[in-house]
């Protein structure tokens, strides 16, 4: 989870790793405070394959940024020592403008 120290644009970026069995997807939403952004998703029937996403947003003090895995069907999110599963950001510009 991240939470914003200063009103301005921040960039983010994640991404969500399928290992297929063909038994389940693995997808992952960025989360805005309690709103959806954007979701990263990916099936794999055989195999391992990834899906990232990435948004800029204007955050206020205090909003809350992070990623959950989708809810809905069986879902998961396949990581190990690689860390094919991540979610990154950075303040991009400080805006003062109101």
């Amino acid at each position: 989870m991240f939470t914003a120290p200063v009103r301005g644009v921040y960039h983010f970026e994640w991404s969500v790793a399928a290992k297929g069995d063909n038994s389940h997807g693995s997808g992952a939403w960025l989360v805005k405070n309690t709103q959806n952004v954007f979701m990263a998703y990916e099936y794999e029937a055989y195999g391992f394959m990834s899906s990232s996403k990435a948004v800029a947003l204007l955050l206020e003090v205090g909003d809350v940024v992070f990623v959950r895995l989708v809810a809905e069907g069986s879902n998961v999110a396949y990581d190990d020592k690689s860390h094919h599963t991540t979610f990154s950001g950075h303040l991009l510009k400080v805006s003062d403008i109101y």
